[in-house]
């Protein structure tokens, strides 16, 4: 499965535009397996709680759903799980990050068994120290998979050992890259997708790249990988603002990011005969 992580669109003074998140989902749903709602590149870390329900009761999503859970605490993390059950959703949880030396594994384990013992929504694991600054050990991994709640694992490390140590321990999880310059080295190594920034402008290319690998094509896939592998390195380095900036170029309605974060990414210049050059071959949403 492809999966993109949806930006949440905010107007040009801030505001969450509702209209706007629900065009954006309802435009780039057809193209993909699924959609994730306030991942990394959603900016739920940005929204008010009331916001965040706001955005999720206006989404009428057809295909399978998950949803960020990026909280510090249990009891917002309980608050957060009630707004993923209005969509049926499974949710993608990061670990706790500002206090997170205080924790240690003890504390980690207890946090996400916490959670999935709720039982209100399947829990997946959710590996990005990119963003949160914060690990999620290989031990308590392993040892989180043995819960008959948590259902599955995002890792956007880049970090194939770590796919392969999943792989090795046999751990009963879906097993998710979120890192598409890497994205055909973790499907050799187990995974069964990608949750990808990428496969919200160029979702064609990754989905047959997966095609590909799961008819065992492999040259061709491996082909497509390097062809594609600027437009996932140079996107990753202009993060959510030139997501953002990229989508709207191509005419879809992601918005703007929410202040002080601009509107532009000094990485377009880079980027543009990147998207340009996969827009003429067709591979774009939009």
């Amino acid at each position: 499965m492809i999966i993109p992580p949806l930006p949440t669109p905010f107007d040009s003074t801030g505001n969450l535009d509702a209209g706007a998140f629900r065009d954006l989902a309802q435009a780039v749903e057809p193209h993909v397996d699924g959609l994730l709602f306030y991942g990394s590149n959603g900016e739920g870390v940005h929204l008010t709680r009331e916001e965040r329900a706001a955005g999720l009761a206006i989404q009428t999503p057809q295909k399978p759903v998950l949803v960020g859970l990026m909280e510090e605490t249990l009891a917002q993390a309980a608050i957060a799980l009630s707004e993923a059950q209005s969509l049926g959703a499974k949710v993608l949880v990061t670990p706790p990050r500002y206090y997170e030396a205080s924790l240690g594994n003890e504390g980690l384990l207890r946090y996400f068994s916490e959670i999935a013992d709720l039982g209100r929504a399947e829990v997946w694991l959710y590996h990005v120290p990119a963003n949160t600054k914060a690990q999620l050990p290989l031990p308590v991994v392993a040892e989180l998979a043995k819960h008959p709640s948590i259902g599955g694992l995002k890792d956007s490390s880049g970090e194939l050992a770590r796919m392969a140590f999943y792989v090795s321990q046999r751990l009963d999880l879906e097993l998710y890259t979120g890192h598409g310059p890497s994205f055909l080295g973790a499907l050799g190594l187990g995974a069964k997708g990608g949750i990808l920034a990428v496969s919200n402008l160029a979702p064609r290319p990754y989905k047959l790249m997966l095609e590909l690998w799961q008819t065992g094509k492999v040259a061709e896939a491996q082909n497509l990988q390097a062809e594609l592998e600027p437009f996932g390195r140079v996107l990753a380095q202009g993060g959510s603002v030139l997501l953002k900036q990229a989508m709207r170029h191509i005419g879809l309605p992601a918005g703007y990011p929410r202040p002080p974060y601009p509107a532009e990414s000094p990485v377009w210049p880079d980027f543009k005969p990147i998207l340009e050059e996969f827009r003429a071959n067709g591979w774009t949403a939009a």
